[in-house]
């Protein structure tokens, strides 16, 4: 109990039997003062036990409420530390979610250049497979040229040994070629009267460069049907480069172009010139003659 509510019990006590000292007073100068003094003095000690009674209650209520006071006085200080704490826990989460956020900012651009080299790498997949797809077809004409070229030179060989063997088979074998070599003027008298275009472009000298003459070794037809790719025997060691154009013919008949675009030591791949192609719609044949110019 305080010490304000102590004094405050003390004075009303005071004022309390000051009152009923006064009381008393008054009451025992009347009539029937002891009677009156009896009554009253019963009434005032029951009123006295009242008031105790209720200074009881009141002290064992301000108890109760102080007690209840510094409980929830407590209850208050963990709820401020709870808050306390939940705000701590609050910015911690928010500091996470803020990383997470940036985390999950790098990892989407990461991403993105993950896609785009994805992407890149596809495209470079692409071009590569292309590439491997000409170049299985270039070897697989290759082989095949290599396949007849070992015949023929096996042929070749037989035949030099049947020339070596015969100075007379020798003899038929120069008539031949001098009848060849009629056969071939005669063919450039033809070119030059059927296609005087493609004969200016082939004698010229300072387009054309050195003389060069070839034979088709094997012909690639497309998937559309059309012939694109023709291997020669002639390469490297015959100083081809890329880029030198053949005239294809058979006898005395023109063909059509190609262009060299893959040259090894020993044959070269031409990719057949489509405009060139000749109008009597002949096609190129194993064995075909080639050359850049007559």
């Amino acid at each position: 109990m305080s010490t304000a509510v102590k004094i405050f019990l003390v004075v009303m006590l005071v004022m309390a039997l000051g009152a009923a000292f006064f009381s008393m007073n008054t009451y025992a100068t009347g009539e029937n003062w002891k009677r009156r003094w009896d009554l009253d003095t019963k009434e005032l000690k029951k009123e006295l036990e009242n008031s105790n009674q209720l200074l009881a209650n009141e002290s064992k209520g301000k108890v109760k409420a102080e007690v209840s006071l510094l409980s929830r006085e407590a209850l208050i200080t963990d709820l401020q530390a709870s808050i306390k704490q939940l705000e701590g826990a609050k910015t911690e989460l928010a500091q996470e979610i803020d990383t997470l956020r940036q985390s999950i900012k790098r990892k989407e651009a990461d991403f993105q250049g993950l896609t785009e080299n994805f992407m890149a790498q596809s495209k470079s997949l692409e071009l590569v497979r292309s590439r491997n797809a000409e170049l299985t077809q270039i070897t697989q004409v290759a082989r095949a040229v290599a396949f007849n070229l070992n015949v023929k030179l096996s042929e070749v060989e037989d035949d030099l040994n049947n020339a070596q063997a015969s100075l007379a088979q020798r003899g038929q074998e120069i008539d031949g070629l001098n009848k060849d070599l009629k056969k071939h003027l005669a063919i450039v008298s033809l070119l030059r009267e059927r296609n005087p275009t493609v004969y200016n472009e082939l004698v010229d000298q300072k387009a054309s460069g050195a003389y060069l003459q070839a034979v088709v070794a094997a012909v690639n037809t497309s998937a559309d049907g059309q012939q694109d790719l023709v291997m020669l025997t002639i390469g490297k060691e015959d100083k081809v480069e890329e880029g030198v154009e053949f005239i294809i013919y058979r006898g005395p008949k023109y063909i059509t172009k190609v262009r060299t675009e893959r040259v090894l030591d020993g044959m070269a791949a031409a990719r057949v010139i489509r405009d060139s192609w000749n109008h009597e719609k002949l096609v190129i044949q194993q064995g075909d003659l080639a050359t850049n110019h007559l």
